[in-house]
């Protein structure tokens, strides 16, 4: 079974670290190829009867020219005794490919034999210069039943500086030096080809131009960017200018004594031949450090006073080469854990662990005594995580007021739907509220559709509006941000899928054109969950049955919030609607659109409804509705029941539907604000094409957690009795684990006591996930989406009481003891919640999985609600945790 991984923005950084460009069409007749060959297409095909040039890359390998198989003529070169998973051939490149040149590389390859899992292949290009890099170039997974079929590597690449050493390697993905990798594989058709350079569009409005009054915009790019049509693309649209890399210890000063400005100096001199501004990123980083400043002259780890001396050094000379010439460094870089941090959060680096905690102060007193006009930043991911964002909260707010620090990097890796705006908002204005700069650093939004594979036009325009919303985001608190800077300039093979403003020709994306002209895109179709479920519409108070409906909050540009809850039975659809509007005004209403059909017509069908309702309590429509209307603290609440007349409802039923609520200003003074669900356009009563999709599900089950408190220590005390049992059943009949789980709830605090039957207990598994354990599914503001938002968490604590975690869970989040039974073991848990702030009648989303090793290779999980697979990405079919007792 697949489970989350934590994220782990190491790993990200690592997969950018082996990311530049792809490469070309190689093509070799003889053992040598010159520089001018390379013009025309270059190939082996080994029909010769040699090896054209390719040679082992380590020397363990067996590289031989075979006629067995071929993709094309007679021969092709078969790979075989690897023992680790960068084991292959080697092809050299230097003679064939000229710098600042984009190549595309092109090669087939062919499994020797079926193997017991899908494998990938890719193509790499390594890169020594002072320092070295491997950059992926393309890759294919070849399914296990296709092995014996030829398949295609394609990829691009372009390099800038002046190379010592250049090569192609074909391998399997590395994972760690200790991974053995025996596969075997047939290699043919390699062919390297230059390729035009792309051209970008001149007529388009520049970015740069498009937030003037706002705040600089900005692009973190490769050396290679700055040439060509990429340094035309980011001359034209961006007025600050981030090194991805370069600009990196690893890379300034590869050993000790030492310091490489070529590449700083080159991005320096770009941004003042065109008016740019320069970030320096990052002084002080625990992934591309120098190594050098870890070991002393005997290759021992340094002591603090050396490594201090070190940091102290090196930052000197850089921001004193750089004064004057950069108006923003990011002095240290991620400090912060994702997890496993020390009390306060913070990651032990090796920095950490040779001079202590205080080596981020003491870096940023260097960078201050060196330059003392230049602003410092700490930059830092995953910020809208509450418990990181109160971590670095904490650490910035010390630097604060010490004056070693004037503003925070918000790194910004988003993806299409999380974290809201409103979370990414609430970390704003935390620091902003510190008195200091914020400067967004890394932003980009990952479209999930792998680099070369097309974007769906649906996904175009959900990140075109993604950008939107964030851009506006940051608009609506210019007085705060000073800049922001994209990670990237266009698509290309990175961490991120397809998630820049521009594609791999530099033409602009639909993302662009929603920056600067949100009229050009089309409505885009949102959709949201109805449970089943018959709530009262006459009662004075809300039936607490809403509290298990989903929440989907309404836009606009009228001041206060709006939000709607769908719920439904045979007879009707009810639609409950929470307008926060402290203002009475004869002019408030709300309007339900509903197209029962779906029909996404551009006019008006029988199906079709338009129900107005004012907030003074008269309804407007053809036929007679049960509907209520009640103030509430702050605003108000429109309820009604639709019936379904002809439309036969049940469980995946879709309807189209749209909300659109009026606030009428003061007095009817001034023109009236509007909220609404998906049309923008505001056209519900004449097109029905723009109205988003409810589709409809049967209600989960439910449990409560009533309030109490216990100690976390393996024992069932007298408090747990007021809890009331739930039972986690098989889900299949081959297992023999069980649990009857309970919960409490106080303060920020969700107990569990979950007992597990189990006859034989095994956790010496690998994965995690194979071991006997529990798992706790959490979704903190019960949106049931198909993905993990940045609430959503996945806590795991094995029968000994080793904890591992997904989404948003952590360490920190998770106190635990298990106590063995003489039917299995008995886990007593205190999970800390973090998004929802707990009040008697909240629900969230929430299951249980039993996880059972039987031996023997076989595994089951038992399950509460969730009947998928899925839970630990996938949180739309969570049961539901109501939290009862006495609201404050």
């Amino acid at each position: 079974m697949k489970r989350l991984r934590q994220w782990n923005m190491a790993f990200l950084a690592c997969l950018l670290v082996l990311t530049t460009l792809p490469l070309a069409t190689v093509s070799h007749a003889s053992n040598e190829v010159t520089a001018s060959e390379a013009r025309e297409p270059f190939r082996t095909h080994f029909e010769d009867g040699t090896l054209q040039g390719w040679a082992p890359r380590i020397g363990s390998e067996r590289l031989t020219v075979t006629q067995k198989e071929a993709h094309e003529g007679h021969s092709s070169m078969l790979v075989t005794q690897r023992e680790r998973s960068y084991h292959g051939p080697m092809l050299p490149l230097k003679e064939i490919l000229k710098p600042n040149q984009p190549y595309e590389i092109t090669a087939y390859v062919k499994l020797a034999a079926k193997p017991d899992t899908d494998q990938t292949l890719q193509l790499t290009a390594y890169k020594k210069t002072r320092t070295e890099s491997w950059n992926a170039v393309g890759n294919t997974r070849i399914a296990k039943d296709q092995w014996n079929t030829w398949q295609k590597i394609t990829g691009t690449y372009q390099y800038s500086d002046d190379a010592s050493e250049l090569k192609l390697f074909i391998e399997t993905p590395y994972i760690s030096e200790d991974t053995v990798d025996t596969l075997s594989f047939y290699v043919d058709d390699v062919s390297i080809t230059q390729v035009e350079q792309p051209k970008i569009e001149e007529n388009i409005v520049a970015l740069k131009d498009l937030y003037k009054d706002d705040f600089p915009i900005g692009a973190a790019v490769y050396r290679w960017q700055l040439d060509g049509a990429y340094g035309q693309l980011l001359a034209k649209h961006f007025n600050s200018l981030t090194a991805t890399y370069e600009m990196k210890p690893k890379y300034l000063s590869p050993s000790e004594g030492v310091y490489e400005f070529e590449a700083a100096d080159q991005y320096v001199e770009f941004a003042e031949k065109h008016h740019m501004g320069v970030r320096g990123h990052a002084l002080l980083w625990h992934i591309d450090g120098a190594d050098w400043m870890l070991k002393d002259a005997q290759g021992k780890p340094a002591s603090r006073e050396l490594l201090l001396a070190r940091i102290k050094n090196y930052v000197e000379t850089v921001m004193t080469r750089y004064k004057g010439k950069i108006y923003a460094w990011d002095v240290v870089n991620e400090a912060i854990a994702d997890d496993n941090g020390d009390a306060h959060g913070l990651r032990q680096s090796p920095f950490y662990e040779i001079i202590g905690p205080d080596y981020i102060e003491k870096t940023y007193e260097f960078a201050r005594a060196a330059d003392p006009d230049a602003k410092l930043y700490y930059n830092e991911y995953f910020t809208e995580v509450p418990e990181k964002r109160e971590h670095m909260y904490q650490l910035v707010k010390r630097l604060k007021e010490k004056g070693l620090i004037d503003g925070v990097g918000l790194q910004s890796h988003y993806n299409l739907a999380s974290p809201p705006v409103e979370e990414i908002e609430k970390t704003i204005n935390l620091f902003a509220g510190l008195g200091l700069d914020i400067q967004i650093t890394e932003l980009d939004v990952d479209s999930g559709i792998p680099f070369g594979e097309k974007m769906p036009a649906e996904v175009a325009v959900k990140q075109a509006y993604r950008y939107k919303e964030l851009m506006d985001l940051y608009k609506k608190h210019k007085d705060q941000i000073s800049s922001v800077t994209l990670w990237g300039l266009q698509d290309e093979r990175s961490y991120n899928n397809q998630a820049m403003l521009f594609d791999t020709e530099l033409k602009a994306k639909q993302a662009y054109w929603g920056l600067v002209d949100e009229s050009s895109l089309p409505v885009l179709t949102q959709r949201a969950v109805s449970l089943a479920g018959k709530p009262s519409t006459s009662k004075t108070q809300q039936d607490p049955l809403w509290n298990k409906a989903v929440s989907t909050s309404l836009k606009g540009h009228a001041s206060g919030t709006a939000s709607f809850r769908t719920l439904w039975d045979k007879q009707n659809l009810y639609v409950l609607v929470d307008v926060q509007d402290a203002k009475v005004d004869a002019m408030d209403k709300v309007d339900v659109f509903v197209d029962f059909n779906n029909g996404k017509t551009t006019s008006y069908e029988k199906d079709d409804k338009q129900i107005t309702i004012k907030r003074l309590g008269k309804a407007q429509s053809k036929e007679k509705r049960t509907y209520h209307v009640r103030e509430t603290k702050g605003g108000y609440q429109v309820e009604l029941a639709i019936p379904w007349g002809k439309v036969k409802a049940g469980s995946n039923t879709e309807i189209g539907l749209d909300i659109r609520v009026a606030d009428g200003g003061t007095g009817g003074k001034q023109p009236p604000g509007t909220w609404y669900w998906n049309d923008r356009t505001l056209s519900q009563e004449k097109d029905m094409s723009k109205y988003g999709i409810i589709q409809l599900a049967q209600m989960p089950k439910t449990a409560q957690a009533v309030q109490g408190e216990v100690q976390i220590d393996g024992n069932q005390d007298a408090a747990w009795n007021k809890a009331v049992p739930f039972e986690v059943k098989r889900l299949n009949s081959n297992g023999s684990a069980k649990a009857v789980a309970r919960a409490l709830w106080s303060g920020e605090y969700l107990y569990l006591l979950i007992d597990v039957t189990d006859s034989k207990i095994i956790t010496d598994s690998v994965n995690p996930w194979d071991q006997d354990s529990v798992e706790i599914f959490l979704d903190e503001n019960h949106q049931r989406t198909p993905y993990f938002q940045y609430d959503d968490a996945q806590f795991r604590v094995n029968a000994d009481n080793v904890g591992s975690f997904g989404g948003s869970a952590s360490p920190a989040r998770l106190e635990s003891a298990v106590k063995k039974t003489k039917k299995g073991y008995l886990i007593e848990a205190r999970i800390r919640l973090q998004s929802l702030k707990p009040n008697a009648g909240d629900v969230l989303g929430f299951d249980l999985q039993i996880n059972d090793n039987q031996g023997a290779g076989k595994q089951d999980a038992v399950k509460w609600n969730d009947t998928t697979s899925e839970s630990w990405r996938n949180t739309s079919q969570y049961g539901i945790l109501m939290l009862s007792g006495k609201k404050k």
